[in-house]
């Protein structure tokens, strides 16, 4: 009566020793992460999960996987990333903490069409901050990938980051999480 799953990052050449095939034979879903598109070690800054990302990561997997035993872990974080004198830095933050800080800095982010992310970038005492927003405008999109391919669910990474906001909009695709 137990169901066993396995996390396993989205398929990409450095993560093909996963073989998410035989993960697929042995478990009952393989949960993809799909997050981390850009990390604290990334060169540039950027998305921690892009629409891009997400889709290639789904289909990615589904060559090896079938869809009712793929699950997409969306984030429940971003990343604030901070460009001072030629050293990049990011801080991991989670939604509210990430909407509190374009606020107290009076920044309005705008929605970026190519992420599926609302994004905003600004300098602050020769400090230029970016960050891709995690909301559920972004949560939105990467359920209606997922919905689309008709995955057998949605995890989430790391609960106590989201807004409460965030189950209302992932109950719209997947009622059975209520």
């Amino acid at each position: 009566g137990l169901i066993l799953s396995v996390d396993t990052p989205v398929p990409e050449d450095f993560t093909s020793h996963y073989n998410r095939e035989e993960q697929g034979r042995v478990v009952d879903y393989v949960i993809i992460m799909g997050y981390d598109e850009h990390t604290s070690a990334s060169p540039e800054a950027g998305s921690v999960a892009s629409i891009g990302f997400v889709t290639q990561g789904i289909e990615d997997t589904l060559k090896e996987v079938p869809a009712a035993q793929v699950i997409n872990a969306i984030p429940f974080y971003t990343r604030k990333w901070a460009y001072e004198g030629g050293v990049l830095s990011c801080e991991s933050l989670g939604m509210t903490d990430a909407g509190a800080f374009l606020a107290d800095n009076g920044v309005q982010a705008t929605w970026d069409a190519e992420t599926c992310q609302n994004y905003a970038s600004f300098e602050k005492n020769g400090v230029v901050y970016s960050i891709w927003l995690e909301d559920a405008e972004s949560i939105s999109s990467k359920l209606a990938v997922m919905a689309s391919h008709d995955l057998g669910g949605v995890a989430c990474w790391k609960l106590t980051q989201e807004t409460p906001d965030i189950w209302d909009t992932i109950t719209a695709y997947y009622p059975a999480v209520q």
